[in-house]
């Protein structure tokens, strides 16, 4: 097959700064791309500085999910568009749903009306695909929509996840909102670890870290789809390059199973080392009880207790080898104590 992107070519990848969209940067650089990523504030700041640093050539440019203007500005003279970014669960973020979906409107209004764009790449999540079925759903492909008249609408994370990309869709088939017809893709990713460029810490991390600590003190009887970050990148730009992708979801994921697996690969590779995160499963029935009163609970209680399968309707897009997980945690964790989020026994 031959590939749609030239070296040379513009990419925009929004959010640069980020958890994906920083290993996303650097593999285009390193594939001799040219990469320009939006932030927030383009002023010369200590995370700015660092940025440019991690991702030496990288061209910076401020635009913000929540405000329209600059947009335009940074999809001047752009090939290829990465929207990766999204807003986080971090203190600093409010109305993550309105940032998801206000951002994916400016991006993708932007990109529509750029005469240089070819196609557009947007990051969602198994989250948009896979919550709020009743139990005897066990089979999910990239036909399905997470469905948020339930428990799981109350999760901001699904509702931010799920409204911003049936957005992309809305628009991309819209022809006076999309003229051009320019091809979209969206890749959902499962739980995304392994290390990271930046030395800040993301969404993924800080639940790896809230394992580690016993926050909570136990595991769901619940199946896990997991995927290292780099393997994430590099799907990025492999949907981008096919343009037998165009108009459809990718699932992502590259490891399928128990969610307790990652406590115990922990305490295997890091318990003498102090780290014992907790292996206890929590009975489904006793989270059947709490459901009622537990918001993230009844999100996802349908999927307790029992398998879940992820089919993908296209496995042959993604036809590299997917890190090991045991590797993929060692990385996660020795990223975490460099960073300075971890202190390991020595």
């Amino acid at each position: 097959m031959t590939n749609l992107m030239k070296p040379g070519d513009l990419c925009l990848v929004t959010g640069v700064s980020g958890y994906v969209a920083s290993w996303l940067a650097k593999d285009l650089l390193d594939q001799g791309f040219r990469v320009r990523g939006t932030v927030r504030n383009i002023g010369y700041d200590e995370r700015n500085r660092q940025l440019l640093d991690i991702l030496p050539g990288v061209e910076l440019a401020a635009a913000d999910l929540r405000n329209r203007s600059g947009w335009a500005e940074a999809m001047q003279g752009v090939d290829w568009v990465f929207h990766v970014a999204s807003p986080q669960a971090v203190p600093t973020e409010t109305d993550r749903t309105g940032g998801a979906v206000s951002g994916t409107e400016f991006v993708l209004a932007a990109a529509f009306a750029t005469p240089s764009v070819r196609k557009v790449v947007v990051t969602s999540s198994e989250a948009a695909i896979a919550y709020g079925y009743p139990r005897s759903k066990t089979l999910y492909t990239e036909d399905d929509w997470t469905d948020l008249s339930g428990g799981a609408g109350r999760i901001d994370y699904f509702r931010s996840k799920t409204l911003a990309e049936r957005l992309a869709w809305e628009m991309a088939r819209d022809s006076r909102r999309n003229p051009r017809h320019v091809p979209l893709t969206t890749v959902c990713p499962g739980f995304i670890l392994g290390p990271s460029l930046v030395p800040w810490a993301r969404y993924s991390l800080q639940t790896i870290k809230g394992m580690i600590d016993r926050n909570p003190p136990f595991s769901l009887d619940m199946m896990g789809h997991s995927v290292d970050v780099r393997d994430v990148a590099l799907m990025h730009i492999a949907v981008m390059n096919n343009p037998s992708t165009d108009g459809h979801r990718h699932f992502c994921f590259g490891v399928t199973g128990k969610m307790v697996e990652l406590p115990r690969i922990i305490r295997e590779l890091y318990g003498e080392r102090g780290l014992k995160p907790s292996t206890f499963v929590m009975p489904t029935w006793i989270l059947g009880l709490l459901r009622f009163v537990v918001t993230d609970i009844s999100g996802i209680y349908g999927k307790l207790g029992h398998k879940n399968e992820y089919r993908t309707k296209y496995p042959g897009v993604y036809r590299y080898a997917y890190t090991d997980q045991r590797r993929s945690v060692r990385d996660t964790i020795d990223s975490m104590e460099k960073h300075g989020w971890l202190s390991l026994k020595r």
